[in-house]
């Protein structure tokens, strides 16, 4: 055997030694991802990548930076010399995703039935709660683990599901309506509730519902829809939740009223709001962005993505040959 193995000098050069990786230095062609940052020369290389190099000339005599290009309306850019309509449509089409990027990474969670998604910094920060952390130890489907093993998958889980389908959906619609001027703050938000829509719900789920409480107390009625927000803003309040979701561009108290109606639905149904004149009952967002409310928990005919990620998670005991089939139905 001795005969057989080469001489260590004869294997090993200089070269071969263990060499610590340098720091690789960012590519002159790759923009920062924090547009914020970008001067006017990244400006017009944004531009440029997205085919609109013939306006970079107007973006540079105006010294348009990245800072102001998410202020940018359709009157600004026709005093611009941009004339056609078409022309500024598709300028503020593009402009429309920057609203969307995010200039921190996002977490990565390894989802057993959507695979690897992305989250946002913020939605970590609510993550990392007791009050969020709670769900991992209540099962999704109540006590039917108990006869099918695999019926083991929790609230956890699925409200980081249904952040990730509810998120999905709002790039889709931004990318393929921007006359929607749907906001990074929307999708945030939508994601956010999407992420605690869940959060009052009691050991064994919608056991608890339907079967404990109307035997323990048996003259009240209670919803984990109740529950959640007021789960909610307990977890705000207790973990100081506030200044860093303003940090992230959110606007208080408007973004937490809007977060918490599409939870529970607009804190003033009915009579009310049509007493007092005031057809449309929400406060967090206009008439013209309802459709942002029919994402997470659609109170109109009860299709959404809550029930999508739920009926996913079901299918995994199972078989996930169709849940691609029912991811591909909400973002179409």
């Amino acid at each position: 055997m001795d005969g057989r193995k080469r001489p260590l000098a004869e294997v090993l050069t200089p070269d071969d030694g263990f060499k610590t990786p340098e720091k690789r230095a960012p590519q002159p062609g790759l923009l920062e991802p924090d547009h914020t940052r970008w001067g006017v020369e990244q400006t017009g290389r944004y531009l440029r990548a997205e085919g609109l190099g013939q306006w970079e000339d107007a973006f540079r005599e105006q010294k348009i930076t990245g800072v102001g290009l998410q202020y940018l309306k359709d009157a600004d850019l026709e005093k611009m010399g941009l004339q056609f309509l078409g022309d500024r449509l598709q300028v503020l089409h593009s402009l429309r995703k920057l609203w969307l990027r995010e200039a921190e990474p996002n977490k990565v969670f390894n989802d057993p039935v959507h695979g690897h998604v992305e989250l946002p910094p913020l939605l970590l920060l609510f993550i990392d709660t007791p009050q969020f952390q709670r769900l991992r130890r209540i099962k999704q489907l109540g006590g039917a683990y108990l006869v099918f093993p695999g019926a083991s998958h929790n609230r956890f889980e699925h409200c980081i599901g249904v952040a990730h389908l509810a998120g999905l959906l709002v790039q889709t619609l931004n990318q393929r309506q921007p006359e929607l001027l749907i906001s990074r703050r929307d999708a945030l938000c939508v994601q956010i509730a999407g992420l605690c829509h869940d959060l009052g719900h009691g050991p064994f789920s919608h056991m608890f519902d339907n079967m404990f409480i109307p035997k323990a107390r048996p003259g009240i009625t209670w919803k984990h829809e109740k529950a959640s927000l007021d789960m909610f803003d307990y977890l705000v309040s207790d973990n100081q939740l506030q200044p860093l979701m303003e940090r992230s561009g959110l606007v208080l108290p408007e973004d937490l009223d809007f977060i918490k109606e599409q939870i529970g639905g607009p804190a003033d149904p009915g009579g009310r709001a049509a007493a007092r004149g005031r057809e449309w009952p929400f406060k967090g967002r206009p008439e013209d962005k309802s459709f942002l409310y029919e994402i997470v928990a659609n109170k109109r005919n009860g299709i959404d993505f809550a029930r999508v990620c739920e009926v996913d998670g079901q299918k995994r005991i199972c078989t996930r040959d169709k849940v691609g089939f029912l991811v591909g139905f909400g973002t179409r």
